[in-house]
Formats: C-alpha cells, sequence, structure tokens
C-alpha cells in the first residue's frame, strides 16, 4: 500500500542572478541566506460521499494557509547549513464545524507545524564529505513508482495530490560521501546511519481516505535503538550511470499481528527488511531509458514462514517533442512462497501485483504555463484501482504562481482504492514565494 499511496531530490543547482542592496555592499556575498514561499490551497469534492466514521465529505475540505522558511548558510569555504521549517492551518473545518470532524482528522488536518531538512554539510577531506542531520536521500530513478526508494517516508494524507518529490519526510542521518574517478567516470560510495525513526503520515480515521472506525494500537521501532543502515556504490558515465544499494531498514508500512492466545486485540508492527538493488539509466537521442530491481527479504505474515519479494520496474522517457516530455513507467513485484490466504483480510496481497505510471507534460506561453497529465493503474489493467490527475499551474509574475486540477479515483478490487471511487475532487492553490 506504501507504493501505491506515494502519489500521483538534492536540489538541482540554478543561475541565480542577486542585486546590490543597501545592505549588502556590492562584491561582498551575503553568508546566510532566508527564502521561503506563502500558499493559500483547497480542495472541493463534487461527488456526495462520507467516511467510514459518518463524516460528510461533500462540498469545500480545505481552505488551508501555509508558510515555509529556509535558512541556508555557509559556514565557511568547505562546510554549509540549512534549516527549514513549515506550518499550516485550514480553516475549511472551521467553517464546516470541528464536531462533524474526529479528534484524529483535526490533528492531521486542520493544524501542524514540522521541522523540514536541518542538516550540516562540509569536506572532511578532498574525497571525503560528511552531512549530519535531517534530509532527503533519493535512490532509483523513477519518478512516480518507488522501488529503491526507502529511506525517507512519505506524507500519504490526500494520496495523489501532489507528486513524490513533495512528499518526502527529512529524517536524521548521518552520511559519508567518498568520490574518486574511476576508468574514465565519475565514481561515489555513500555510507548512511539513520538513527531517527520516521514511518509514513497515512489518513487518519475518520478521513474518506480510511475505511476503518476503530484505532490499532502499534508496536514501533525506537530511534537509535533500531538506528536503520544502507549504503550505495554509483558510477556516473557519459550517456550512462549505475548504482548498487544496500539497506537494512523497517518497513514504512505496518501489518497485522495477532496475539497468539487469542487474548488480546490485534496490533500493527513494523517489519524489519534488508534490502539489495541496483538502477540504471542510459540515454539515446531524446530517449531515456532507466531500469529498477530490488530484492528485499524479512516479510512476516501470521501463520506462514518469512518471505521474499522482487520488484522489478522499466521506464522510458522521451523529449524529442519541443516543451514536451513523456515518461511511461511499470513495476511488477512478485512475492516469493506465496499462499492464497494472503489476498484476504486484512493483508490483501498479491503474488504478483503490477503499477503502471504515464506522465505527460507540456509548457505553453514560453514556459509560463505548464499543463501535465498523470495515471498511476494498480495492475496492468486497472483491476485494483487507479489514479488520474489533470493539472495547470501559471507563472503570473516571477515568484507568483496559480495552479487548478482535478484529482480522480477508480474504484479497484482490492484496498486502498476499493473505497476511494467517490473521493474525486478540484484543487487550485496559489503560491508567492521569496
Amino acid at each position: 500500500m506504501d507504493d501505491i499511496l506515494g502519489g500521483f531530490d538534492e536540489e538541482d543547482p540554478t543561475f541565480e542572478v542577486t542585486a546590490p542592496t543597501d545592505d549588502v555592499p556590492t562584491g561582498e556575498p551575503r553568508w546566510w541566506d532566508i527564502s521561503g514561499s506563502l500558499e493559500v490551497s483547497g480542495s472541493f469534492n463534487y461527488l456526495r460521499h462520507k467516511s467510514a466514521t459518518g463524516t460528510n465529505y461533500f462540498g469545500l475540505q480545505r481552505l488551508r494557509g501555509r508558510a515555509n522558511l529556509q535558512l541556508d548558510a555557509d559556514l565557511n569555504e568547505d562546510w554549509k547549513a540549512r534549516f527549514e521549517g513549515w506550518a499550516f492551518y485550514d480553516t475549511a473545518y472551521a467553517i464546516y464545524g470541528r464536531e462533524h470532524y474526529t479528534q484524529e482528522v483535526l490533528n492531521d488536518y486542520q493544524f501542524d507545524a514540522q521541522v523540514g531538512e536541518a542538516w550540516v554539510h562540509g569536506s572532511l577531506l578532498d574525497w571525503l564529505d560528511l552531512k549530519v542531520g535531517r534530509q532527503i536521500v533519493i535512490w532509483g530513478r523513477s519518478e512516480s513508482l518507488r522501488v529503491l526508494d526507502v529511506l525517507n517516508p512519505l506524507d500519504n494524507r490526500e494520496p495523489g495530490r501532489v507528486d513524490i518529490e513533495d512528499l518526502r519526510l527529512p529524517v536524521g542521518m548521518v552520511r559519508l560521501d567518498a568520490y574518486q574517478q574511476i576508468l574514465g567516470g565519475d565514481w561515489s560510495l555513500s555510507a548512511i546511519a539513520i538513527p531517527e525513526l520516521r514511518f509514513d503520515r497515512n489518513p487518519p480515521i475518520g478521513s474518506d481516505f480510511n475505511p476503518t472506525t476503530f484505532k490499532i494500537a502499534q508496536d514501533r521501532p525506537r530511534d537509535f535503538r533500531d538506528t536503520e543502515v544502507a549504503g550505495a556504490i554509483s558510477a556516473l558515465y557519459r550517456g550512462w550511470d549505475f548504482t548498487l544499494n544496500g539497506a537494512w531498514f523497517s518497513n514504512g508500512f505496518p501489518r497485522f499481528k495477532a496475539s497468539p492466545t487469542g487474548s488480546a486485540p490485534p496490533k500493527l508492527v513494523y517489519d524489519r527488511l534488508w534490502m539489495v538493488g541496483a538502477s540504471g539509466n542510459f540515454t539515446t537521442g531524446p530517449w531515456l531509458l532507466k531500469a529498477e530491481a530490488a530484492y528485499l527479504d524479512g516479510y512476516q505474515f501470521d501463520g506462514t514462514s518469512k518471505k521474499a519479494r522482487l520488484d522489478i520496474l522499466l521506464g522510458v522517457e522521451f523529449y524529442g517533442i519541443s516543451n514536451v516530455s513523456i515518461s511511461l513507467e511499470a513495476t511488477n513485484r512478485h512475492l516469493f512462497d506465496y499462499v492464497p490466504e494472503l489476498i484476504r483480510s486484512p493483508y490483501f496481497v498479491r503474488e504478483n501485483q503490477q503499477e503502471v505510471a504515464f506522465r505527460y507534460t507540456q509548457n505553453f506561453w514560453n514556459e509560463r504555463l505548464e499543463v501535465t497529465a498523470l495515471a498511476i493503474l494498480i495492475g496492468y489493467n486497472g483491476r485494483d484501482g487507479s489514479i488520474a490527475r489533470l493539472s495547470a499551474d501559471y507563472d503570473i509574475q516571477d515568484a507568483l504562481t496559480a495552479g487548478v486540477g482535478i484529482l480522480l479515483y477508480q474504484h479497484g478490487k482490492l484496498p486502498p482504492l476499493s473505497s476511494w471511487a467517490r473521493n474525486d475532487r478540484l484543487f487550485f492553490n496559489m503560491k508567492w514565494s521569496f
């Protein structure tokens, strides 16, 4: 389910010219910089439906104001730091009436504030970097589906509204990166320890994305005591690259675990998994070909032995048309030693589960208007549902952007999309960046 909810990076450097001001003398660049944004966004559910707890979710269900603030500092020639945070308040719940919602919904959707990325990064040696703090590490090549991208959890509270790159939650890490030129290519070796454990933020009880009506106790791994570890080797050559990955981590999506004697209620537990995998890109003309594979072991289900899974992703992107990009990605997740009982509650797991993602993006009017169509099928024929999003974003000014769109959910045979068929919504947003 984590892969389904995932939506539907280090940042690329951009050229920026800063005009001199009275406070900063010309030729003496400031050692710190503050940036951020103010955003208003909303959603309107145009199909009548209720949550499992009886809340009416027809009409305006989001009218949110959000503030983002980021501080970047150059500590010296070799070291830099970043600290960011954000907060939002949603007035839709006060307009409709807080008494109509569960406390879990109000806690998650009405107000929230978080520390985002917060790290210090610098060089220990000419060939060795250290990065400590909350950060995002992106593994794999996919834009819409997850295979190797297992280190950062996702914010899935409104599935499909934004892309994965805007859903990742930073976690506290200690990361060492070594760099070397080998055989004409740029090679790097990463070693990562993750003492802070965060998990996917999924829709709470009372949300129209949550079909349950009762809370289940959770047995979560603990910070520092259950530290995760990971590593990667990457090589970059002209026209192609590849990466080898390995990790020992906690599964981001929990499973049900029944009491051995049946005298206690079931609880949710997070299995410890280990993974080895690889990915690669190859470019030829306007085409980008990509592939990912991951072998994961440690999945547990009551009454069965531990099981392994093999995930494979193939994808292609095309940039041969001016102002247009097209991508197609497909995965198959194969569970070894499968037993038919796993298709039923509470697991709803297939022996082979496919996901297909198609994305079309086109820019108009000197790249001031961007239109994106995204569709994700669960099952090659959509048997377990689909999510589709059509959006348009317009740059009113350099720092002011407005967008509108529609989000559609198609009924599927298995959760979660088996209960989302009437959750379709229109959405809008306006964002001012500084």
